[in-house]
């Protein structure tokens, strides 16, 4: 059953500027209008920035600095039963909340390599039932949240220019195209997959060790209690008790040291809530148009009174951000103890295993010099190369259960004519001619097309329809609103502007929203209006960023306006644990 995401509404406020955006969102198709550079591409980053993607923070640096605060609410489907999910992102901290569950907070994510990222990544992905795995550095590892939203993402910079750049950095895992493919297209999920491989390996391994005895006699346990039953390797049995008793004592330490660092972090939770309301009570009691909180006469404005009142409202802002900044620090320190402490007791149940073999295995005479006879060792030696054919034939067995590689081609070959006939349709529908070569027609071969400007432009748009509606019949693949930044080239005509908008009106998403912009020149009214009429039957939402007149203003309207909805999410950010 498809995971299916509908956003609801967007809101992002900054309390340093009094000056928020909010927007509710369509069940259809969603317009984004206003002049070049007011902050259109500025909504799409906000709605992939509040999922903890930091890919685009640079092109939000402007209303980042001015401590904007981001809140998206949705509704989640899943088993065909809708959830309220409502997440806010504060600069590096993710508030998450599902249905009437908990609120649960990351702090910490600014970094992709951080702990707390990883914690996020690892929260949305099994939100959305995503298991898709990468290879990087010759391991399968959980793929970032960039790629939960690739297929329905066309950014403006490069999205319209280059396939699956509209994230960077996804170029750097070992073969992402085909894996990436595999898994929207329904070929292999991450999971067989891996198990295959990891069979495979074994399988490697075995065959590998019943060639190499001596390699063998090393990694053996029954040797190991061999050597340490022997009087001349007394001393190494010492040892080992040894260090296993200096490790146990060190995993104790650590594990003081966590409880003392969670205690800690409790506290600071906690100061930093009696600070930020603090922070509100104070705008609230600013002379001459603040209040007594108690008998409700206006505060007096005199040169003393302002002055002690900005200086406390300074040294509870920076009260605040120090507390922060503890908070980021020890956050941190909680997770590399957590991350040593696994280590320890993985390495120590690991060495305890083999010492329990020592300590509660008799070990006789008669067996000792067993043990001692080159006959009985190769017996043994040869007992082991049995139980490793026998075990190399078991996971020959297992891997009949998966699909060899001869069978994935197999079904890329039946996807790929899939694609290429709907892709095909789609060119002709935007007056593209017919594509011919299978490096520009089939899917697993396409990395460019043979064209530029215009042509390219409504050519990249027919692969991303195209895509989108194939991985539309996947079974089990999330499906999320299909957001297509800049749908116009600033050279485009009238005719072909009304050509792209009858194509997506025909083709759009059945099962999701669709959220598009378009851009107008300064002298340029908009055309928003005119478009919904003529191409969407007046059934789009109309989003206007800004007044749509002015530059950079994705932040325009004043923060009273949407008092009720930003107070609740102070109050939500506030009652996280």
């Amino acid at each position: 059953m498809n995971t299916h995401l509908k956003y609801q509404s967007l809101l992002a406020y900054s309390d340093k500027l009094s000056k928020c955006f909010f927007t509710h969102f369509g069940d259809g198709v969603n317009i984004v209008h206003g002049r070049n550079t007011s902050g259109k591409s500025t909504l799409f980053l906000s709605l992939l920035y509040t999922f903890g993607i930091n890919d685009g923070n640079n092109y939000l640096a402007d209303i980042l600095k001015e401590k904007t605060i981001f809140r998206l609410d949705c509704i989640l489907r899943r088993e065909n039963i809708d959830e309220k999910l409502i997440i806010i992102r504060d600069d590096d901290t993710i508030y998450i909340k599902v249905g009437a569950g908990l609120i649960k907070r990351f702090s910490g994510i600014n970094g992709n390599r951080a702990v707390e990222h990883t914690k996020v990544k690892t929260f949305i992905s099994e939100l959305f039932e995503f298991n898709l795995l990468l290879e990087s550095k010759n391991e399968y590892k959980p793929a970032s949240i960039e790629t939960i939203f690739l297929p329905y993402y066309i950014s403006q910079s490069v999205g319209w220019v280059y396939l699956r750049k509209s994230f960077s950095g996804l170029e750097f895992y070992k073969n992402f195209k085909e894996d990436y493919l595999d898994f929207y297209l329904g070929l292999e999920s991450s999971t067989e997959r891996v198990k295959r491989h990891e069979l495979e390996a074994k399988l490697k391994t075995k065959l590998s060790e019943i060639s190499s005895l001596e390699k063998l006699a090393t990694k053996n346990d029954d040797i190991q209690l061999t050597k340490w039953s022997d009087e001349k390797f007394i001393d190494d049995s010492k040892n080992y008790i040894q260090d296993y008793a200096k490790n146990y004592d060190a995993l104790t330490q650590e594990e003081n040291e966590y409880v003392l660092k969670c205690n800690e972090l409790g506290f600071l939770l906690e100061r930093k809530k009696v600070l930020l309301r603090v922070s509100r009570n104070q705008k609230e009691q600013k002379p001459e148009i603040g209040v007594c909180p108690t008998c409700t006469q206006s505060l007096p404005l005199g040169i003393s009174e302002a002055y002690k009142f900005f200086q406390e409202e300074n040294d509870t802002n920076s009260e605040l951000e120090i507390v922060k900044e503890k908070i980021r620090d020890i956050q941190s320190k909680i997770n590399s103890l957590q991350i040593s402490i696994k280590v320890k007791r993985d390495n120590i149940s690991k060495d305890y295993s083999t010492l329990n073999k020592y300590v509660h295995n008799e070990v006789t005479f008669e067996k000792w010099l067993k043990n001692k006879a080159n006959t009985e060792l190769l017996a043994n030696l040869s007992n082991k190369i049995g139980e490793l054919t026998l075990n190399a034939s078991e996971i020959k067995e297992d891997l009949k259960k998966y699909k060899s590689d001869q069978e994935i081609a197999k079904t890329r070959v039946a996807q790929t004519n899939v694609f290429s006939t709907i892709f095909q349709q789609y060119l002709s529908q935007l007056g593209i001619k017919k594509l011919i070569e299978d490096r520009h027609t089939k899917i697993y071969e396409i990395n460019t097309f043979p064209s530029q400007g215009v042509e390219l432009h409504k050519t990249v748009m027919a692969y991303h329809f195209a895509f989108n509606r194939v991985i539309s019949d996947t079974a089990d693949i999330h499906r999320l609103p299909f957001m297509l930044d800049a749908i116009f080239k600033e050279d485009l005509d009238e005719e072909n502007r009304s050509v792209i908008l009858d194509f997506i009106s025909k083709n759009k998403p059945k099962d999701t929203q669709t959220i598009l912009s378009i851009a107008q020149t300064k002298n340029q009214k908009s055309n928003a209006a005119k478009y919904n009429k003529d191409h969407f039957q007046n059934n789009a939402k109309l989003i206007q960023i800004g007044d749509g007149i002015s530059e950079r203003c994705f932040l325009n309207d004043d923060v009273k306006k949407y008092d009720d909805i930003i107070n609740d999410t102070n109050e939500l950010m506030l009652s996280s644990n």
